[in-house]
């Protein structure tokens, strides 16, 4: 049996109604040294958007949806499954002056669309591992991709230094079996390997890899500190240098794949997340 979708505490950003708390959570997130490479990363995996259409699945607050939008693309569709951050979303899009070339659907499965719509480029940012059935997942984004079309999927990784010593802490030292990375509301794990796989068997094929936070560089502050965390944000350099190269480009924390749908894609229906 398929493991439920965790959802996040009702304090989280996520499920705030309060849109521009949200939004400054959001973005503060973002703006992390690690975020804004693997960011800089999928935006060049997107490619040119001008004239694509373009699917966010799990779009959070709308970050590559306001990218999508000013690149030109002809149709922008966001699809969450929290109403909340679809709220988030809208005001963000809306503060950005692109909301009107933005749709956004509320969906716990990929969204059944009518009169044969495809998309060119579909998004799954850190979604995969949230999922009960990934595989299912990986089908229904291949019955609403074109031919040829493109498809980025990033996750955490399994293959990395950072599971092997934070993992290993948690799971041999602790005991923490249920550990799966830095977010509660994870379900497992992956490698480039079976995220390889899961691509192939719904009809994808990987043409690039990219990967962060190849050196951890964010560690438990000291007991008398009054931070959370010390973040040595100069080391996220290395991963801008190394995370497009054989074999780095397979060893961050964080993996990212570009796929290309091929004319087998199968035709499926919605999975439930």
């Amino acid at each position: 049996m398929s493991p439920e979708r965790k959802r996040y505490h009702q304090d989280h950003w996520i499920r705030s109604h309060d849109t521009e708390k949200a939004l400054a959570a959001y973005m503060d997130q973002q703006g992390k040294a690690y975020s804004r490479v693997k960011n800089a990363f999928i935006r060049e995996m997107l490619g040119d958007l001008e004239d694509k259409t373009v699917l966010d699945y799990g779009c959070g607050a709308g970050m590559f949806l306001v990218h999508a939008a000013r690149q030109g693309a002809a149709r922008v569709v966001g699809v969450d499954a929290e109403e909340t951050v679809l709220a988030t979303a809208r005001h963000f899009t809306r503060v950005e002056g692109v909301e009107p070339i933005c749709e956004f659907i509320q969906a716990d499965h990929f969204p059944t669309l009518g009169c044969g719509m495809c998309f060119d480029v579909i998004l799954i940012k850190d979604v995969i591992e949230h999922v009960a059935d990934d595989q299912g997942l990986l089908h229904a984004a291949a019955g609403l991709i074109n031919p040829g079309g493109v498809i980025v999927v990033s996750t955490q990784n399994l293959l990395s230094l950072n599971y092997l010593l934070e993992g290993t802490y948690q799971w041999i030292l602790r005991g923490n079996t249920s550990w799966r990375g830095w977010d509660p509301t994870h379900l497992r794990f992956y490698t480039p390997m079976s995220l390889n796989r899961k691509l192939e068997m719904a009809g994808f094929t990987a043409e690039a890899w990219r990967s962060t936070y190849i050196i951890p560089h964010k560690f438990p502050a000291f007991p008398w500190s009054k931070k959370q965390f010390i973040r040595i944000d100069p080391l996220a350099l290395l991963d801008r240098a190394l995370g497009d190269l054989f074999p780095y480009n397979r060893l961050g924390w964080s993996v990212i794949v570009k796929a290309r749908a091929t004319s087998l894609a199968p035709e499926t229906v919605p999975v439930q997340a």
